[in-house]
């Protein structure tokens, strides 16, 4: 039996499932009740698409909406994300083929045939070659890798404590430099002798830089 690639039957479907994942909430999990409530999405046979977002990596074995799914929502980075999902989705089509999308149908079905080793008359490759075909023209191929937004961590947004000096302007000098909280418990005296003793011992042992 022929291992094939992802696809449904229903892949006219395909264009209003990822136009509706763009407007929709990202939910905790991807279900078959989210896809007929939330995307609308009633008939039956859309279940299928729920593993094809599988197969393409926008949703996780356990149905949770990966960073592609959330990349993909984003109008600036949908293009490129799918184009990265299909060339690994159907990464042996593209091993034979680098423009594989510029293929028609009818030559898709027959590379398809080829590589997967179907008959003939095989009554799934014409749906794999639909499939492929109502994904690619949701991808943007002539780019790169998507370009996804930096994030810094909440240390690198709000610095240290140190009003975002760098290490060096700290340090400028070489010295660590070290603050201290003394709490003294003075004796109980009138005579500023011992009060002038206590301050001079604290300024030549404690508050000297060395």
């Amino acid at each position: 039996m022929a291992e094939y690639p992802p696809y449904v039957n229903a892949y006219n479907g395909i264009p209003i499932l990822f136009e509706k994942i763009k407007t929709a909430a990202v939910p905790p999990k991807f279900t078959v009740d989210f896809l007929s409530t939330a995307l609308d999405m009633k008939s039956s046979s859309y279940r299928a698409m729920i593993p094809l977002l599988k197969k393409l990596g926008f949703i996780d074995p356990a149905n949770v909406p990966t960073q592609a799914y959330k990349d993909f929502r984003e109008e600036s980075l949908s293009g490129a994300v799918m184009a990265e999902r299909l060339r690994e989705a159907y990464k042996s089509l593209f091993q034979a083929n680098e423009y594989a999308w510029k293929l028609n149908k009818e030559d898709l079905t027959a590379k398809f045939k080829s590589l997967t080793g179907a008959a003939g008359d095989d009554q799934y490759i014409p749906s794999v070659a639909g499939t492929f075909l109502a994904l690619s023209k949701l991808a943007k191929w002539d780019g790169g890798a998507p370009r996804r937004k930096e994030t810094t961590t909440h240390d690198e947004e709000k610095g240290s404590g140190s009003g975002n000096r760098k290490p060096e302007e700290e340090f400028a000098d070489g010295r660590l430099r070290l603050a201290y909280t003394i709490n003294l418990n003075l004796p109980a005296t009138t005579e500023v002798e011992v009060f002038n003793a206590i301050f001079k011992s604290l300024r030549e042992n404690l508050l000297r830089e060395s």
